[in-house]
């Protein structure tokens, strides 16, 4: 499994002094500008922010009587039917008035069949594809690019190109560029052979769909031929080889459908066929009886039910695709193919919540106007993941009701009180004293975690009523007297901060893990957190920089662990959450005033919607790629109104969509939060206000491995949730003290003597 690694940056921790200058609407301007932190690896994906299209986008050719392509059609002209039921159409685009290029026909891919094709119909299909490379000079309008499906695998051109003529050299010389598989085997019987003839002939099309899935745009696959059987080598029980010589066999045959047909649809790729002669055989095969597409695996149960839907025919179709007989003839055929792929409309829509993995839609678009028709996806397969499946707690809970459960509790065994706590959501936040005096009373460490993580989860939410204090709010000169003192604060005392070291004790929480033969389908049952492994490491801050030892572990981490880190820890965000929250649109308005742990506390809300500071990495999307961006984010800080100390701060980041090369919307991390409370230390016999603790919690989309027909790549899978319990002790100043003890006679000339000799204080130092 692959470590993952999810890193929330910019967070506050000791504090950058600032400028404020009071304006008379009761915000602040600042003269500082924010410092924004900044990672070494970015991820290649766009940045929704507006609301993103739909999860699912269908590219949809609109034709007339005679098959032609119709332009100038809108949304409203279109009804699209999921199972029958009317959708929303999210988004709409005629490729014919895109201003982007990768939403018109990007590539045209021909493939060349040898394995189903005698030798002298396969000289002919070569031919008649150079005659298409090299009709207008070799100057091809839309990239093609050309696989060669043979007896020894599957090769292909180097890249997509509009050079005609090179490829029709390619073609002609039997000439390829690039090895995606090598077929090698021993030991195969006639029948085998058939069967595997089969099968390699779908690892072509998936391998090309994988391939050309990463992609931008749409393409169309032509495939000169009748493809690969339909009938035979799965009829014959006594004959058929068994279900373990098929390399889909690694599923199931349902299963393998599913992926084929998903990666078909996310490549934007329609498939057509193309055949010049008739074939007594294949035209005994009406594949018209299997377009209505599989929707169980007890369809597909017997060994003969799978060869007739995996049809190259049925799977054009499907694909939105058009299927030529030998009127049309091979060269004009793909000329039409590619005609007819090159005008289309793009439309977008969110699927339904599905109930279940593998979940069969059928799908028809309509055309209000008459003569008109649509042709598109015929369905398509929707899983759970489209959505995310938080937990759903068994009941909300106040701090009040926690203390009565807990109180009848001291008697019940740990597992099932550590069970009934997993099962709580609290409806308010349970402050740090409370949870240390609570953590005290119970032994058993299960359920000391649970109640921990009930307490963590509860972080951002507001105190209990009796802690929000009915005092009335401060007018506007007095709001501007409070953020003053948090100025001079900022601007007297932090600045001073000396060189320190400091200990950092992290516990990590997560959710289980994925039992054996999870599919990854759905969300896991049991999302509860629990403690997985306790990190403790010496932080040392010296000239304004923070240098962190390696950390020392205790606890077993799951084999997909992921790390929720700070980055920056005494780095400048306090200043940057201020002066963003000043400026433009955003806002800094009074909240509340609550009774603090150590009195009263005045409590400010802010918003930052316009150039935010702040930022999300997360790793990793699929194929490993990084994701970070600088998002909105909002939540409010605790001030102490009688120094100006910050108390308390959360922030809150917003959802940031994001759409990857050719595939569906991506809401990578749905939230992420920091919580950091301050209280006094002493460093070098002075006091400053630093972290003692913070909380960092993150919901965040996994992604798992899928493994067929000898691709290996990721997609993306349900949402999990992590959270980090960060602890903050042992402050001490850096190099070495000299602190008078109480209880000892002065030495008269001890001022002359070094400190830290190691020597009795009661007797003179030795001569130097």
């Amino acid at each position: 499994m692959r470590t993952e690694r999810a890193i929330l940056l910019g967070l506050l921790l000791c504090f950058l002094a600032f400028i404020r200058v009071p304006r008379a609407d009761g915000q602040a301007e600042t003269s500082q500008l924010p410092v924004q932190a900044d990672v070494s690896s970015e991820a290649s994906v766009m940045l929704a922010n507006a609301p993103p299209a739909g999860l699912i986008h269908l590219d949809v050719a609109a034709t007339d009587r005679e098959g032609k392509p119709f332009s100038g059609l809108a949304a409203k002209d279109f009804t699209l039917l999921d199972n029958g039921v009317p959708q929303k159409i999210v988004s709409f685009a005629a490729s014919n008035q895109a201003t982007d290029e990768n939403e018109r026909l990007t590539e045209v891919v021909l493939v060349l069949d040898e394995v189903n094709l005698s030798s002298v119909q396969f000289e002919f299909v070569k031919d008649e594809s150079i005659k298409y490379l090299r009709q207008n000079g070799g100057h091809l309008a839309q990239p093609v690019s050309v696989y060669w499906f043979t007896t020894f695998g599957l090769y292909a051109s180097a890249q997509p190109t509009t050079d005609g003529n090179a490829l029709a050299e390619d073609v002609a010389h039997n000439r390829s560029h690039r090895v995606l598989w090598p077929y090698r085997e021993l030991h195969v019987t006639p029948e085998s052979e058939r069967y595997r003839q089969w099968d390699r002939a779908l690892q072509t099309l998936y391998c090309i769909a994988i391939e050309r899935r990463n992609k931008p745009g749409r393409k169309v696959l032509v495939w000169m031929g009748f493809g690969w059987p339909a009938r035979g080598p799965l009829e014959r029980r006594d004959k058929a080889p068994s279900m373990g010589s098929w390399q889909i066999s690694s599923s199931t045959p349902f299963t393998s459908l599913v992926e084929l047909s998903t990666r078909i649809r996310e490549a934007r790729m329609v498939i057509s066929q193309v055949t010049a002669w008739a074939d007594p055989v294949v035209s005994n095969f009406d594949y018209t009886h299997y377009l209505s597409g599989v929707r169980t695996p007890s369809d597909l149960k017997k060994p003969e039910d799978a060869p007739p839907h995996f049809a190259l025919p049925v799977l054009a179709i499907q694909s939105g695709g058009l299927v030529l007989d030998a009127s049309h003839g091979t060269m004009r055929g793909i000329e039409h193919c590619v005609a007819d792929a090159s005008a289309f409309y793009t439309v977008s829509f969110d699927p339904p919540h599905a109930a279940q993995p593998d979940e069969y839609h059928d799908l028809k678009l309509q055309i209000g106007a008459i003569g008109l028709s649509a042709r598109t996806n015929t369905g398509y397969y929707n899983q759970p993941v489209s959505y995310d499946q938080p937990r759903v707690p068994a009941k909300r809970a106040t701090i009040h009701e926690l203390q009565q459960i807990l109180d009848a509790a001291n008697e019940e065994h740990d597992g099932e009180l550590a069970k009934q706590l997993t099962r709580l959501e609290l409806r308010e936040r349970l402050s740090s004293s409370q949870l240390s005096l609570w953590k005290d009373r119970l032994h058993g460490k299960n359920s000391r975690a649970a109640l921990v993580a009930l307490a963590y989860e509860s972080a951002f939410l507001d105190p209990p009523a009796a802690e929000i204090l009915s005092d009335p709010a401060p007018d506007l000169d007095t709001q501007h007297q409070i953020l003053s003192r948090t100025e001079k604060y900022l601007q007297e005392a932090l600045p001073k901060l000396p060189d320190f070291f400091a200990t950092r004790t992290t516990t990590e929480y997560e959710q289980p893990s994925p039992k054996e033969g999870d599919t990854g389908k759905t969300a896991l049952a049991d999302q509860s957190l629990h403690e997985a492994v306790t990190e403790k490491a010496t932080l040392r801050y010296r000239s304004g920089h923070e240098e962190q030892d390696a950390e020392k572990k205790k606890g077993i981490p799951s084999a997909r662990k992921k790390d929720l880190n700070f980055i920056g820890v005494f780095g400048p965000i306090l200043g940057s959450v201020l002066v963003d929250a000043t400026q433009d649109n955003n806002k800094l308005i009074w909240s509340r005033w609550i009774q603090g742990e150590q009195g009263r506390e005045a409590v400010f809300r802010y918003i930052v919607s316009e150039n935010p500071h702040y930022n999300v990495v997360h790793c990793c999307l699929v194929d490993g790629k990084t994701f970070r961006t600088s998002t909105k984010y909002f939540r409010e800080l605790a001030i102490d109104p009688g120094t100006g100390a910050i108390l308390r701060l959360t922030i809150e980041s917003e959802p940031v969509w994001i759409r990857e090369p050719n595939l569906n919307p991506v809401l990578p991390v749905k939230g992420a939060a920091v919580m950091i409370e301050y209280g006094p230390v002493e460093i070098g016999g002075r006091k400053y206000f630093c972290p003692q603790r913070s909380v960092v919690i993150m919901r965040a989309r996994t992604v798992r491995t899928v493994t067929l027909w000898d691709q290996i790549f990721d997609i993306y899978a349900p949402y999990e949730t992590l959270l980090n319990d960060i602890v903050y002790t042992d402050y001490h100043k850096f190099g070495a003290e000299a602190r008078m003890l109480p209880g000892f006679d002065v030495v008269p000339d001890a001022t002359a003597s070094p400190a830290g000799n190691g020597q009795s204080p009661t007797k003179p130092p030795p001569n130097r």
